[in-house]
């Protein structure tokens, strides 16, 4: 079941349109619990001269033009990365060996609205077939606080963090080889300050990227988030059974979950999207409700039904703590939010919103767009 959930994630991850209750399995594909075993489709392009549009909550709208690359250093944080196909109609059945190196980078967009090329970082892999289509691309993920960058470094088979602003970057005592990547593909999870990095393959294991120390994780458990500092750690098994990782053991919570957030600052709460219910591989009913627990002793500390949805909110997935008592969920808006096909490139991306942990009141955030007739979007603290 967990097996066939995840390729139909996948699935719906790579199509340019889905319906209703495809939204709602896709909505948690984003989230490295729902899709362990298989690597996120990712791709950047590098139309240049192009501009990439950041709203803001206040209706603000920030331009940049697409850069070459990313700079050695000075870089700001990052607002999130995507990828785009060169704007190009694709099916994902077939080989991609014909789209170039151009249309297989990731791109990064500043919070000042920039927007660069990492061609240092894997993305599509162009060996892939009608056969091995699920596995399409090379992970990146964005810390929360925007600063730091984790992806597949090729030339050096291994996996990287880097400082976008004085360019460090650390790589990962394990190597993994590119056949590795196209064959099983890798998930990875960023600690909020970017220092721990979970690898998360055949098996899991928290690299400290700053000292190389390597912790592996119990089989059967896979990271699902790392507080800072490295500690705690939070799993989960292959029934999305959650549980925490200490002492070289895990203590299972008896909690289940397929999103969890980040760890909230004191490293000890948090939150998860609840109400879920699927019948014959169909979500029957949306989540419809957050709620946060207490992770040292696996205690519900608050349960709030959504209050002021806004009406796009559909299947959403959980990151990072806004505040205090918020943390931000992101969606992906009905079809033709934000303009059809008709006419040209559509308009792609998701929203950003904030929900209150004790009252469930839904706040809009901001939107990430970019223009493709296909794609996928990174977000920090994802």
């Amino acid at each position: 079941m967990t097996r066939f959930r995840d390729e139909l994630q996948l699935i719906a991850a790579q199509a340019p349109e889905v319906d209703l209750a495809e939204r709602a399995v896709r909505g948690a594909r984003r989230w490295k619990a729902a899709t362990f075993g298989s690597a996120l489709a990712s791709l950047v392009a590098t139309a240049l001269a192009a501009t990439v549009l950041i709203t803001t909550p206040g209706g603000a709208t920030m331009s940049g033009e697409i850069a070459n690359v990313l700079p050695a250093s000075g870089v700001d944080p990052a607002a999130y990365a995507y990828y785009d196909f060169c704007g190009r109609e694709w099916d994902y059945r077939k080989n991609t060996k014909t789209f170039g190196k151009e249309c297989a980078q990731w791109r990064l967009v500043t919070r000042t609205g920039g927007s660069f090329r990492m061609p240092e970082a894997l993305s599509v892999y162009t060996e892939q077939t009608p056969d091995n289509y699920m596995n399409t691309g090379g992970p990146l993920e964005i810390s929360s606080d925007g600063k730091r960058v984790a992806y597949y470094s090729e030339k050096d088979q291994k996996f990287a963090v880097r400082d976008l602003a004085d360019g460090r970057i650390w790589l990962t005592p394990q190597t993994v080889t590119r056949e590795t990547m196209v064959k099983n593909g890798m998930v990875l999870v960023l600690s909020p300050d970017g220092r721990f990095l979970g690898l998360l393959g055949a098996t899991s294991s928290v690299v400290d990227m700053e000292t190389g120390q390597v912790t592996e994780i119990p089989e059967g458990w896979r990271v699902r988030r790392i507080g800072n500092g490295g500690t705690p750690v939070v799993v989960s098994d292959d029934e999305d059974r959650l549980g925490v990782f200490d002492g070289g053991k895990v203590t299972p919570l008896n909690k289940t979950s397929r999103q969890v957030s980040e760890l909230s600052a004191d490293g000890r709460t948090v939150a998860y999207l609840d109400g879920e219910e699927i019948k014959d591989h169909l979500v029957t009913r949306p989540v419809d409700t957050v709620v946060t627990l207490d992770v040292t002793t696996g205690k519900i500390l608050s349960r709030a039904e959504f209050t002021d949805v806004p009406k796009n909110v559909r299947g959403p997935r959980i990151g990072g703590w806004h505040s205090s008592t918020e943390v931000v969920i992101s969606d992906k808006p009905s079809s033709g939010t934000w303009g059809g096909k008709e006419g040209g490139v559509p308009t792609l991306g998701e929203v950003t919103y904030a929900i209150d942990v004790n009252t469930g009141r839904i706040r809009k955030l901001a939107e990430h767009t970019y223009k493709a007739w296909a794609g996928d979007l990174s977000l920090p603290g994802f």
